[in-house]
């Protein structure tokens, strides 16, 4: 490194998710000081129950395609298999073995 290039002692970030402004220490890399933004606190609660509404609408959704995956699939594997049933009655010729393959 140049000697003539100064290097800071310390650097300051902001955090893009929650937009807390860090103080950073270069040489060690430890926090030296952080600073949170301040929320309206009836605000926060109003959203946290209004993520706790929607969030039980997503798992009974994403719960119930699922269901409806697995009751399917029953019909599926079952039309597969016959599907393989019928290549393997057309197909007359010897099955491969391991040693066949040299």
């Amino acid at each position: 490194m140049d000697p003539g290039v100064l290097m800071a002692e310390r650097v300051e970030l902001q955090c893009p998710c929650c937009s807390t402004k860090l103080v950073v220490d270069v040489a060690s890399g430890e926090i030296l000081s952080e600073e949170r933004p301040k929320h309206d606190a009836q605000a926060s609660f109003e959203r946290a129950m209004s993520d706790v509404r929607t969030g039980s609408r997503r798992r009974e959704d994403a719960f119930a395609k699922a269901f409806d995956r697995t009751k399917n699939l029953d019909d599926l594997l079952e039309k597969k298999f016959e599907e393989a049933q019928k290549k393997a009655a057309k197909d007359k010729s010897k099955p491969k073995t391991p040693f066949d393959m040299d």
